[in-house]
């Protein structure tokens, strides 16, 4: 017999039926969103490190840069608080470490610049009177300014590719292993900025043994 009770009871099944089916359609669609954010989160480092390993084995461009910054403000604003805040940390050093490349490159050729200056200056040594000393005085500061900002330039490249692997460490959770840049790769690539610094260092002795 149906009576009010048994309508009341009834009522409050379907009530119980439609939270949990609400619930489950919840759940559903929050894990189907969290796939796809994992995905495009790792599509983006994928990207980012192409990116990277490209600016390290040549100049970058001003356009790599550029979409690595893109990169990382993508990243800034996913909804996924553990990967996108991961992903964050690793394309903005990988923007830092292509920038200090770019910067080194151009500080290195800037430096050459000075050092070739000076010695051409320093082989007219049979005209030295007053305009020369003032002149040969000036482009030693020019090759001793350059090289200071190319010293700094390789050691900061080097403590950004040295961060590198912790910032990997919190994107292992997320990403698989081949969307990240090898440790040989970072090795390589420190290798590379300390040999630069040190060449560096021997052409600016050079330097200074012709000037008196």
């Amino acid at each position: 017999m149906f009576t009010k009770k048994t309508f009341i009871a009834g009522v409050a099944l379907a009530v119980v039926a439609l939270v949990l089916v609400a619930f489950i359609a919840t759940n559903l669609i929050r894990g189907h969103r969290k796939k796809v954010e994992d995905a495009r989160i790792a599509v983006l480092v994928a990207d980012g490190t192409v990116q990277l390993r490209e600016a390290l084995g040549k100049a970058p461009s001003s356009a790599a840069v550029a979409k690595l910054d893109e990169y990382v403000q993508t990243a800034a604003t996913s909804p996924s608080a553990d990967a996108g805040s991961a992903a964050e940390a690793y394309l903005t050093g990988a923007r830092e470490i292509a920038r200090q490349r770019a910067q080194s490159e151009r500080l290195t050729r800037e430096a050459a610049a000075a050092r070739s200056a000076l010695a051409g200056h320093m082989a007219r040594a049979e005209r030295r009177n007053s305009n020369w000393i003032r002149d040969a005085s000036e482009l030693k500061r020019r090759v001793d300014a350059s090289h200071a900002d190319l010293a700094r330039s390789l050691k900061t490249l080097d403590d950004l590719l040295g961060g590198l692997p912790e910032a990997e460490k919190r994107l292992a959770p997320h990403v698989a292993a081949t969307a990240l840049l090898e440790a040989g790769e970072i090795d390589a690539a420190r290798k590379r900025a300390q040999d630069d610094s040190k060449r560096a260092a021997g052409e600016l002795e050079q330097v200074r043994r012709i000037v008196p």
